[in-house]
């Protein structure tokens, strides 16, 4: 993968595109003029979340850092106790990686968090309100219902907010409770591998020395002095868990 910043990335390809498209040089200019956020939105909507989630984790390999995602099963049920079709939401992100190679991460990948415009929003809404049953709103009632949607889409990544108005299969038109599970569960990843990146790397776990021949002599006899009437196996666990790790003061 290209170790270029996603902005830049999204950028050429924007300006590759519309030059293999014969526009002028004045359609190039104003292209290449657009804002970094509106590229980087409408490159991230051509992309499945699965797919982008997955381009994040390579992208701060190149940085040096290794992300991991942890993920767990949800098996919800209906309102009559019907099970409804399970999903993954993430729940923490493993990390290794320096402070410096965190914060180049961080930069790149905080991209793949931008939201689509909301007349791209919008356009979604309209769409699938084409395509599926029990619409019946017109006039006011209409642009109140896409400013109510499109207002709350726009806090997701643009890829998730597409998703789930059009990726997913959809009879009657969704509910935002419905459209909400959906694009908190898949932006989950991407949002637990920024939180992991933002914090600071953790200290290293002090190591330990282990006991000397001469220390370990030491403790048993003061074991056998304070406690001469139980069990020889009992004062070696004794010993044991007296030597171990952190009892053990640091090199």
């Amino acid at each position: 993968m290209n170790s270029k910043p996603i902005g830049q990335i999204a950028q050429t390809q924007v300006e590759e595109n519309q030059n293999a498209d014969g526009l002028n040089a004045g359609s190039r200019m104003s292209a290449a003029t657009q804002t970094n956020t509106s590229v980087v939105a409408a490159w991230l909507a051509k992309h499945t979340p699965g797919d982008l989630d997955k381009a994040a984790v390579s992208r701060a390999q190149l940085h040096g850092v290794t992300l991991k995602v942890k993920v767990e099963g949800r098996y919800p049920r209906g309102e009559n106790g019907e099970r409804l079709p399970y999903y993954l939401v993430a729940t923490g992100c493993d990390i290794a990686g320096n402070d410096e190679q965190r914060k180049n991460a961080l930069a790149d990948l905080r991209n793949f968090l931008t939201p689509a415009p909301i007349r791209e929003i919008e356009k979604w809404i309209a769409e699938l309100s084409v395509i599926t049953a029990g619409r019946g709103r017109e006039g006011f009632d209409a642009d109140l219902m896409i400013n109510a949607y499109s207002s709350r889409l726009s806090k997701y990544p643009a890829d998730v907010a597409k998703h789930a108005l059009l990726g997913e299969t959809w009879k009657w038109f969704p509910t935002w409770d419905e459209l909400k599970k959906i694009c908190d569960a898949k932006t989950g990843p991407r949002l637990h591998m920024v939180k992991a990146l933002e914090a600071p790397e953790q200290e290293p776990e002090p190591e330990r020395i282990q006991a000397t021949q001469e220390e370990r002599d030491r403790i048993a006899k003061l074991i056998a002095e304070k406690f001469p009437n139980i069990p020889q196996v009992w004062r070696d666990k004794a010993l044991d868990e007296a030597v171990s790790g952190d009892c053990m003061k640091e090199k």
